[in-house]
C-alpha cells in the first residue's frame, strides 16, 4: 500500500500525485491513507473506543463533527469510511483544535498531509464531493441509500415550498379483477391524501384527473373508461358530479367544495384557491377503470398504470392487488422515467435494454400476506377499513386478493412511476419488458 510520502512527497503536488496513481484507485488510495493516520489521533484524544462526547469535551469540537469522525474510524470498509468522513474543512478543524493536546503531536502530520491529498482528490472530480459519493455509490447500496434519502428530502423542502402544498401521507391501491365480459382485466383504484397542508394562501390543490377517449367509435368502445365506483359515468364538468369520486368513509366531514377545471379532453377536480383552510385532514377518492389489459395477455410484460406525481408528500403508498386465479405468474415491476417530450406512456424496450428517460430510484416491494382482509398500514388507522368500504361499494366485497405494497419516502414529484407485471410463464428474452 502506498505510504503517505508516496502518496505526497510534497504538499503541491497533491492532485498531480493522485491523478497519476495506479494501478490502485485514487478514491482506495486516499482512504486507506487517511484512515491510518486518523485512527491512531482519534485514539490519543478520544480513547478506545472513541467517543465522540470525549472529542466533544477535550478540544472542543462542535457535536455533530465529532460524531462524524467516530462513525467513520469505525466504518467496516474503507468506502464507507471515505463516504462518512467529513470535509477537509472539517478535518481541518480537527487539526487547529488538536495542535494543544500533547497526546496528538506525533500523530499530525500525517493527519495533515492525508487532509490534503483528501482535498486534492475532491479539486480532481468534476463536481467533488458529490461525484465522490455517487462513484462510491455504484459499488455499495447502503452509500447509494443514504444519499438518495438526502437528496428526496432536499427535494422535498424544496418542492414543496414552489408547489405551496403538501400532505404527509399519499397512498393508492389498485384492484384488478376479470370484466364481466370476461375479455379484459378492469380495476379499482383508490387515493388518498393524508395530513393535507397548503404553504402558500389561494393555491389550488389537484386532487384527480380524468381523461375522456377519443378516436373512432371501435377504438373508444375498448379504450379505457374512468367513472365512480358505481360504475355509472358523471358529467365531469360539474362540481356537484365530481363530488360522486369522494369515499365518505375515508374523509374528514364536511366534505370540501370542488372546482373543475376543463382542459382538452381531461377534466381536474380541485380544491380550489378559495377553499378554507385548514384543509381536510383525510381525503380519499375512488373510480372504476375499465380495459386496464387483457384478460390473457401475450406479452411477457404488461404495464397496467402510470402515476405522476402532483403532490409534494413526506411518504408514499403504492399498492398493487390482483383478484384470485388472474394472471397467476405475475410478479410486479416498478420504473421510473422522466416525462416523455410528447407526454405519451412510455413503451416498454426490451428485457436488459437500458433507456435515456429512465430513472434508478430505489423503490422495494413486499408481498402482502395472502388471505381476504386488507394488511394494515403503519401510521394510518383505517386503511384496511376503508379499503374494505370501496371493494363493499364496487360490488367485489366477496373476492379475495393477493397484493404488494411500495413505500418510498419523500418521492420526487413530476416522475412517470410505470407499475407492471413480468410473467414467469413467457419466454425469455421475448420482446416486450422494461430494463
Amino acid at each position: 500500500m502506498p505510504t503517505l510520502t508516496d502518496l505526497l512527497p510534497d504538499r503541491h503536488d497533491a492532485a498531480a500525485e493522485i491523478v497519476s496513481e495506479a494501478p490502485e484507485p485514487r478514491e482506495a488510495t486516499v482512504a486507506a491513507v487517511l484512515r491510518e493516520a486518523l485512527a491512531p489521533l482519534l485514539d490519543a484524544l478520544a480513547g478506545q473506543p472513541p467517543r465522540p462526547v470525549r472529542l466533544m469535551r477535550r478540544i472542543g469540537l462542535d457535536k455533530s463533527l465529532a460524531s462524524r469522525l467516530v462513525q467513520a474510524v469505525r466504518a467496516e470498509s474503507d468506502s464507507q469510511f471515505l463516504h462518512l468522513l467529513p470535509s477537509p474543512t472539517g478535518l481541518r478543524i480537527l487539526i487547529e483544535r488538536s495542535r494543544n493536546e500533547p497526546a496528538a503531536a506525533d500523530w499530525l502530520p500525517a493527519v495533515e498531509r492525508a487532509v490534503d491529498a483528501f482535498a486534492a482528490l475532491l479539486d480532481a472530480l468534476p463536481g467533488g464531493r458529490q461525484a465522490l459519493d455517487a462513484r462510491l455509490g455504484e459499488d455499495l447500496s447502503s452509500i447509494r441509500e443514504r444519499r438518495e434519502h438526502m437528496a428526496r428530502q432536499a427535494s422535498f423542502k424544496a418542492v414543496s415550498f414552489l408547489f405551496g402544498h403538501y400532505c404527509e401521507t399519499l397512498s393508492t391501491a389498485l384492484f384488478l379483477f376479470p370484466s364481466a365480459a370476461g375479455r379484459w382485466v378492469d380495476a379499482v383504484e383508490v387515493h388518498r391524501r393524508l395530513g393535507l397542508r397548503r404553504i402558500t394562501p389561494g393555491t389550488a390543490l389537484p386532487l384527480l384527473s380524468l381523461h375522456a377517449p377519443s378516436g373512432p367509435a371501435p377504438a373508444v368502445e375498448r379504450a379505457r373508461r374512468l367513472t365512480p365506483i358505481d360504475g355509472v359515468s358523471a358529467d365531469t364538468q360539474t362540481a356537484a358530479d365530481a363530488q360522486r369520486f369522494f369515499i365518505a368513509e375515508g374523509c374528514s366531514l364536511p366534505l370540501p367544495a370542488l372546482d373543475v377545471e376543463q382542459e382538452g379532453g381531461s377534466s381536474t377536480f380541485l380544491l380550489g384557491a378559495q377553499s378554507p383552510d385548514p384543509l381536510p385532514a383525510r381525503l380519499t377518492t375512488a373510480l372504476r377503470i375499465t380495459n386496464v389489459q387483457p384478460l390473457q395477455p401475450d406479452a411477457p410484460y404488461l404495464t397496467v398504470r402510470n402515476y405522476m406525481l402532483h403532490t409534494p408528500c413526506q411518504r408514499l403508498v403504492r399498492e398493487i392487488y390482483l383478484a384470485d386465479g388472474l394472471w397467476p405468474d405475475a410478479l410486479p415491476h416498478i420504473g421510473f422515467y422522466l416525462p416523455g417530450p410528447s407526454g405519451i406512456a412510455l413503451p416498454p424496450p426490451p428485457p436488459g435494454v437500458p433507456h435515456y428517460r429512465r430513472l434508478h430510484l430505489s423503490a422495494p416491494i413486499e408481498q402482502l400476506p395472502a388471505g381476504p382482509a386488507i394488511s394494515p398500514l403503519t401510521g394510518v388507522a383505517d386503511h384496511a377499513s376503508v379499503l374494505g368500504a370501496v371493494l363493499r361499494r364496487a360490488g367485489l366485497g366477496e373476492l379475495h386478493f393477493r397484493g404488494w405494497r411500495c413505500q418510498t419516502p419523500y418521492p420526487v414529484p413530476l416522475v412517470e412511476m410505470q407499475l407492471g407485471f413480468r410473467f414467469a410463464g413467457h419466454r425469455e428474452g421475448a420482446a416486450g419488458g422494461p430494463s
